[in-house]
Formats: structure tokens, sequence, C-alpha cells
């Protein structure tokens, strides 16, 4: 009896263990999957960025992982805000799609009776941190020579590395990120999403090979460039979830099939981001910086020293 008890305690106790960790928020592709594909994208626009953005490819690997750190629990502000930069529940958007602003799309939502945790707010979290980029190489191209301008643009392009990375992940398009989703829009946390999330980390493809013949290019419009590579994400929904039995038998994410996936999913997910890197750096020639703004190295002027 005793022994039966127990079994079933500890039933009881693996069973919530696996239910907290379900809903515990995921980010796509892990660490590795992360960090492969920032360094990869950094390297594929050798030759179009300057040097040391190419030179930066590790730090902007090391970065990549960031946000999904800066949803920590023992943070509880900054988690909060972060978590919507994750994902967009595209079902959920409001008719006429995707409006101007992430500002635009909040209004709306509330309107129809949505907080922002229903809805997200991944596209924005792209564009506009490929703006931010494109400040900070506008910065370089002005001031070439100034270390804390081009740590800064490395800072900048990690962190756009993350969200690009969301993007390519189908499960971040949609209401449906971990199971089909219910009658009431919640979700069944079945666990499936975090085995997809680790198909850049467990499966066994060859990165080489699933860029070769990679040719990139500035997006000619930044928010339509978003917004098709975020259509083309969630039209693979379907066939994401076709991988969910495969993934639980015996060979799991060696499965041919599985394996095709994740590398046509980090090839997508390079391939986006090193065009938002052309993008950026084509942008920020045409960027006209303040007057105001100065980034000169070298020593500070003492207070009160004459001019």
């Amino acid at each position: 009896m005793r022994l039966g008890r127990l079994s079933r305690r500890l039933a009881g106790g693996l069973a919530l263990l696996l239910a907290l960790a379900a809903a515990a928020p995921a980010g796509a592709w892990l660490t590795l999957g992360h960090r492969r594909v920032g360094i990869a994208a950094a390297a594929a626009v050798a030759g179009e960025l300057p040097p040391f953005f190419v030179a930066g490819a590790e730090t902007i690997g090391h970065l990549a992982v960031d946000p999904d750190l800066f949803r920590n629990r023992d943070t509880p502000t900054l988690r909060s805000r972060e978590e919507v930069e994750h994902f967009l529940d595209s079902e959920r958007l409001p008719p006429g799609g995707l409006p101007p602003t992430a500002h635009e799309l909040l209004v709306a939502s509330a309107a129809r009776g949505l907080r922002p945790a229903q809805i997200g707010l991944l596209p924005y979290a792209v564009i506009e941190g490929t703006e931010k980029l494109a400040l900070c190489l506008a910065e370089h191209r002005r001031w070439p020579d100034n270390p804390h301008v081009r740590a800064k643009c490395l800072v900048f392009a990690g962190l756009l590395a993350h969200y690009a990375g969301d993007l390519a992940q189908p499960l971040h398009t949609t209401i449906h990120h971990d199971g089909w989703a219910l009658p009431s829009g919640g979700s069944p946390l079945e666990g499936f999403h975090v085995r997809i999330d680790a198909l850049l980390e467990r499966a066994p493809f060859d990165p080489a090979g699933a860029l070769a013949g990679l040719s990139l290019a500035p997006l000619p419009d930044l928010r339509a460039g978003v917004l098709a590579a975020l259509e083309a994400s969630h039209a693979l929904l379907d066939r994401t979830y076709r991988l969910q039995p495969l993934l639980g038998a015996a060979e799991g994410f060696a499965h041919p099939e599985v394996v095709a996936f994740a590398c046509e999913r980090f090839r997508a997910a390079v391939e986006l981001l090193g065009r938002l890197y052309l993008t950026a750096w084509s942008e920020s020639e045409r960027i006209e910086l303040p007057g105001w703004l100065q980034r000169e190295s070298g020593a500070l002027e003492p207070v009160g020293a004459a001019p």
C-alpha cells in the first residue's frame, strides 16, 4: 500500500513537473539554435557589411540568446514586457491585418477585449530591431573608428538575430503554439513546442549544406519583407504538427522528415536575418543623424572647461 501511494505521488509529481515545464515560456530554437543562426547570418554578409561586423559573429551569436534571458522569472517586470516580443497570434489580428505600429495593434486589440499577452508583437520586434541597427550603422558611417559605436552595432545585431529566429519558428506565429488551441482559445500545453524549439540543436542536419547557394539582398520594403516571412512561417503550421508523431518515435530528431524540416527552417532564419542585416546597412546610408549627436571617442573635457 505504501509503495503504491509512493508510486502515485511520484507519478503525480512528475506530471506536475512536466506541466510546469510545458507552461514555462520557451524560446525558438533554444540556445544553440539561436547562436547558430546569428553566427551564420553574420558570416553570410561578409564583404557587404564592415569587417568589424563579420569579425563579431561570435559576439552576435552570444547576444542572440539574451532576449530569452530577459524573460527570467526573477526579473518579473522585464519578463512581462519581453514575453510579448517573441510571438504573434496571427489568428487574432484585427480586420485589415497587422497595423503599421505596435501601439496601434495594442489599441485595436484592447478594443476587442484582448490583452497584449493574447496577441504578441513579434513582427514589430523584428522591424524595430532592424531600424535600431540601421541607426547604429549610420553612426558607424560617420564615426568608423569609434569602438563604442561598433560594440553597439553588435549588440543590436545580436538582439535582432533572436527575434528573426523566432519568426522562422512556425509555432511562434499562432494561437496553436503548444498543441491545437482549445475552443476557449487557450493552449493545451502539450510540450510539443519545446521539441520544435530543439530542432536546430538536436536534429543532425548539416548547417553548411543547408546554406549552400544562399544569395542575399536587402529587402526592398522592410515591413513587407517581414510580413512575407511571417506568412511563410505560419503557412507551415500543419506541416509542423505532422512532425509530432515522428518526434515521439525512437529515432525522433534523426527522422529524415524532421532533419529536412530543421534544415529548411535554419536556412529560412539565416536568410531572413542576413537580409535584415543588409537592409539595415543599406538604410543606414540615407539616415540623417541629428546635429546634436556627438560620438567622438577620447577623453572628455573637464566640466566647466573653456571652449
